[in-house]
């Protein structure tokens, strides 16, 4: 018999990390995104004025899955507020899974759901980005169409990706003629005129100070822009200094540049795991936009990847118009919705699904405000 068991303080967090990788691995849905390292450390930064909501399933004293969940609080102006059940990193991982063995997986997300329906502190669940492919998400529909809980699963964002072939000559061939041109002529103007190398967070006197160049690069193409860019919150830029060190000692940080003359002018921030490049932020020196260093960057970063066998290069979330140039492919991500009651989390998810309501929403910078209380 599967039995539940909640983890919702820091200590019993913690303890969980002894396993939680171990199962990982062994899991269905094995991804960067569900290692403890990031949970860990994400909600180390971000998880005042939330309240953890894991839940473990096991069986035979052995744990069979883990629901990584969290509980925090929003309000809309005074309009209302919403009390919702997320995944912990939310907003920041691009991918967020169920942990689940090939183990009874339905009967474990069904056993996740009535956990969570024993409490009454939550009015809307609201997971985003569960990945189209994975076994969470069959499991997920197969108990929408069974309609037992009222929830519903859908589209949210796209995820483009690279497929990588067997060899280099291969995926430069499958690139346009045109791209393939732009890539060798501006890489041919930039050596004319500069020392052109390609490094690693290891070229750095230490990974801080790689991850200090990196943090410029990426807010001088923001600013370039008249955007605040993402590192301009202290506290994600601590987060980020956290995943990096710990992924570095797991042999998961890739963190690459392109220097001129020493210099470095464009940089890629991506994890390496189970045989899979995630790429999750970028930065360039505008001032080399003309060369299309990004793309010079992601060129030696495609290179890499199928010289160490890797079978994808994950551009993650949002489909964005640097990542078309290189996409064999989209994914697409799921989100998974059941409100629990309340007139306003009704309006709220109405809005979230209907095309004319997000327009408003955008245009009139109307959202919700994480209360932290």
């Amino acid at each position: 018999m599967i039995k539940l068991r909640v983890v919702d303080n820091f200590s019993s967090f913690k303890e969980l990390g002894n396993v939680w990788n171990t199962l990982l691995q062994k899991s269905l849905d094995n991804d960067v995104f569900s290692t403890w390292e990031w949970l860990w450390n994400w909600w180390k930064h971000f998880g005042t004025g939330r309240s953890l909501r894991v839940l473990v399933a096991e069986e035979g004293g052995e744990i069979i899955g883990i629901a990584p969940f969290m509980l925090s609080k929003y309000s809309f102006g005074r309009i209302g507020s919403l009390s919702r059940i997320e995944f912990i990193s939310f907003p920041h991982g691009d991918y967020n899974n169920l942990i689940l063995l090939d183990k009874s997986p339905i009967e474990c997300v069904e056993l996740f759901l009535e956990g969570l329906l024993d409490f009454s502190d939550w009015n809307l669940l609201d997971l985003r980005d569960i990945r189209d492919d994975s076994m969470t998400a069959d499991c997920l529909q197969k108990i929408c169409s069974s309609k037992d809980f009222g929830l519903k699963l859908l589209d949210g964002t796209f995820c483009p990706y690279v497929n990588l072939p067997s060899s280099f000559d291969a995926f430069m061939a499958g690139l346009s003629r045109n791209i393939r041109r732009n890539l060798r002529k501006r890489l041919k103007k930039l050596q004319a005129k500069y020392k052109v190398e390609f490094k690693s967070q290891r070229d750095f006197s230490s990974l801080d100070k790689a991850m200090e160049v990196f943090f410029n690069l990426h807010q001088k193409r923001w600013k370039a822009k008249g955007m605040k860019g993402a590192f301009a919150s202290e506290e994600f830029k601590g987060f980020h200094l956290d995943v990096a060190k710990a992924f570095d000692e797991k042999g998961w940080l890739d963190l690459r540049f392109l220097t001129v003359d020493e210099v470095p002018v464009a940089a890629a921030y991506t994890f390496d795991y189970n045989f899979k490049k995630y790429g999750y932020l970028t930065g360039f020196d505008p001032e080399f936009a003309k060369y299309g260093v990004g793309n010079l960057l992601k060129m030696y970063l495609v290179k890499d990847c199928i010289r160490k066998g890797f079978r994808e290069y994950d551009l993650t979330r949002d489909f964005e118009l640097y990542k078309a140039d290189w996409a064999t492919g989209v994914k697409k991500n799921l989100v998974a919705r059941l409100v629990r009651g309340g007139l306003f989390a009704k309006m709220y998810c109405w809005s979230l699904e209907n095309d004319f309501a997000r327009w408003l929403s955008s245009k009139f910078g109307a959202h919700l405000t994480f209360r932290g209380d």
